[in-house]
């Protein structure tokens, strides 16, 4: 199986390709810059520029594309009108690719595009996102589905969760407040009464590797299908890193767009997989924990 997969290099992408490589597939990689490619199919491009790329896309002739590619995932651009600039040149990609060869194309979507959610969804709740990014997602996914539909091939749109674990590209939560706690400061922090879906960045590139061998096809949740207090899962960082500590809970107000429930519905990933994490909240948690001691050691 010969695999095209953007964002070679980021959080993802990685422990995408590197999942991949162990199943002995054929990997080619796109990425940014040339002292990121690491195997010899693997080939310098940016998919928001389609002629940076699209020669060694058809020489490559992938079966498969996974795109994990998304220019504005910090928190800080996620507004941005510019994430539109995602839109139409994921689907130049798609079509692209498809053109070179690929029956199934793997897209990677967002909890953000359900919108202000308070209970669990599953992928039939209503899309409502309230940011451009999850609207730009949203819009790419649908473009996707209607691209494979009218080329009779295959597509998955997978909406990612709370994606954590080591080496993220663009940090969030679980990293500042971990880094926080090897600091010995005590975070400030809302309240943290949201339920909050975590999901090992591992477990999800495993995830993505399953559904090769599967006829699968449409929209899916990923996420571990738990979602515990996020007050939890601080304390449990807490507890692994400086239990003398008391986090600064309700410092910070929620904003008007606080999410309160990130939670996911998953059956439909089980149906199709056998879904179920293997990494456990306390050994991510652990992870982060030693990368934060790590990084302030260095």
């Amino acid at each position: 199986m010969r695999i095209l997969l953007t964002g070679a290099s980021g959080f993802l992408g990685r422990e995408i390709a590197h999942h991949l490589r162990q199943r002995r597939a054929v990997v080619a990689g796109l990425v940014r810059h040339a002292e990121q490619c690491v195997a010899p199919q693997d080939f310098v491009g940016d998919f928001l520029r389609l002629e940076s790329c699209a020669t060694q896309i058809s020489a490559f002739a992938p079966d498969v594309l996974i795109h994990c590619a998304w220019s504005g995932v910090p928190v800080a651009t996620r507004d941005l009108l510019s994430q539109y600039d995602n839109v139409a040149a994921s689907v130049a990609l798609f079509d692209h690719a498809m053109e070179a060869g690929a029956q199934l194309v793997i897209g990677l979507g967002t909890q953000a595009e359900y919108g202000l959610t308070t209970t669990p969804v599953s992928e039939d709740a209503p899309t409502q996102p309230v940011t451009h990014y999850g609207i730009a997602k949203q819009a790419t996914g649908a473009a996707l589905l209607r691209l494979a539909h009218r080329r009779a091939r295959r597509a998955i749109w997978l909406r990612l969760f709370g994606l954590y674990g080591p080496r993220e590209t663009a940090p969030s939560m679980l990293p500042w407040v971990a880094h926080q706690f090897a600091k010995g400061q005590a975070p400030a922090l809302t309240p943290c009464t949201q339920r909050w879906d975590y999901l090992h960045v591992r477990d999800a590139a495993r995830a993505v590797c399953d559904l090769l061998s599967t006829q699968a096809q449409g929209v899916f949740n990923l996420a571990s299908g738990e979602a515990p207090p996020l007050r939890e899962t601080v304390l449990k960082l807490r507890d692994l890193m400086a239990p003398e500590i008391e986090p600064d809970f309700g410092a910070v107000p929620f904003g008007p767009e606080q999410v309160h429930c990130l939670a996911a519905d998953v059956s439909r990933l089980k149906a199709a997989i056998g879904w179920a994490p293997q990494i456990s909240l306390e050994a991510g948690l652990g992870e982060l924990a030693l990368e934060a001691f790590d990084a302030l050691a260095s």
